[in-house]
């Protein structure tokens, strides 16, 4: 994800990890390509433990309203399952809801 000072949207949510960790995800219209969901992890102790990873595989329409629909689970330490909307090429750009498994590693 670029680095931004924009004034557009950052849709985030968290959830717990192992002790001190706390995994981000957040939802952005930074890129100029569009919406993309990532994910970052952080430590109480050593702060951000990597720069945030792009989890949606595709950029959705900024000119979609992408709803409501932004979660994050920890399943266990090491691995949450992310889900958000967006209107993308693969759902004829209308708005649907997306979910990911991820594992994570802490560094």
């Amino acid at each position: 994800m670029p680095p931004d000072q924009l004034n557009v949207p950052h849709v985030m949510q968290a959830s717990g990890g192992g002790s001190g960790i706390a995994y981000v995800s957040f939802f952005s219209s930074a890129d100029p390509r569009g919406y993309a969901e990532y994910l970052r992890t952080f430590s109480a102790t050593r702060g951000w433990l990597g720069a945030p990873v792009q989890v949606s595989p595709e950029f959705g329409d900024t000119s979609v309203w992408p709803g409501d629909t932004f979660g994050i689970s920890t399943l266990s330490p090491g691995h949450v399952v992310l889900s958000w909307g967006s209107a993308t090429p693969s759902s004829g750009k209308k708005s649907d809801i997306f979910a990911a498994n991820v594992a994570v590693s802490a560094h």
